[in-house]
């Protein structure tokens, strides 16, 4: 993260990344820190969920002066509004958590001011994009495997196809249907409705249906007036030669 040509030193704290924002013809102060510093390197702005620390040192950008304090500020929607105004010579990390109207894009502001009030050193300017933390689900499997749909079908044996009506919001039915095609790489000639059920459902079912051919299956879930909320057509496979008989 860089502010003109001449940036020598950026400083990354915690999950904020606060950069000297100095103009292109001017060379960026330096300074040590008494505590340890988290190096954050990621650009072009941090991401964090739900909380971040923001450390914080009135020393930071050369600053030498006797009582000086942070105050740290954020930009949000455009509006500039005071976080905290910390003690003077104090050095540590704020915990802040996101106000849940707010935007998910938060501009952390940190500058230093003398005993007196006045603003002294370089502002340091930092992003932070927040991203939202949902509950914990059950536990499932899922099968990561390039072509699996295919790779189970050569087994010749009985494929589970996993559904639910929660997959899809305030849906009230889901359907999956067999997606007869011409041959590989073809269009689809022919659709059949293998399994339904309507809300609330979970579970899973076998895959009938589906002979001999190249097929691919179509999952949708609907809400009350059968307006579709959810659709996902798998890849293409092939089903060989033979004849499989499903026991149930």
């Amino acid at each position: 993260m860089t502010t003109g040509k001449t940036l020598e030193k950026a400083v990354f704290v915690a999950a904020a990344v606060f950069a000297l924002a100095l103009p292109q013809n001017l060379s960026a102060a330096t300074a040590a820190s008494e505590t340890a510093i988290a190096v954050d390197v990621r650009a072009p702005a941090c991401r964090a969920v739900g909380q971040i620390d923001i450390g914080y040192s009135p020393k930071w950008g050369g600053v030498t002066n006797a009582g000086a304090y942070v105050v740290l500020s954020k930009v949000v929607g455009g509006t500039t509004n005071t976080v905290a105004t910390f003690a003077a010579d104090a050095e540590s990390s704020y915990s802040y958590t996101p106000d849940p109207e707010d935007p998910r894009f938060v501009q952390f502001i940190h500058r230093v001011f003398t005993s007196g009030g006045e603003e002294i050193g370089e502002p340091l300017v930092g992003d932070v994009m927040f991203g939202y933390r949902s509950a914990a689900g059950g536990a499932f499997i899922a099968d990561s495997r390039t072509n699996s749909l295919q790779l189970a079908v050569n087994e010749r044996r009985p494929v589970s196809l996993a559904y639910s009506t929660a997959w899809g919001p305030n849906a009230t039915a889901v359907t999956i249907s067999s997606v007869k095609l011409t041959g590989q790489g073809g269009t689809a000639v022919a659709t059949n409705t293998m399994f339904t059920a309507v809300a609330d459902a979970e579970g899973d079912t076998i895959m009938r249906g589906a002979g001999r051919g190249w097929w691919r299956l179509l999952y949708r879930s609907t809400d009350g007036v059968g307006s579709t909320l959810l659709e996902y057509l798998t890849d293409e496979f092939k089903v060989p030669g033979g004849i499989i008989v499903n026991f149930k």
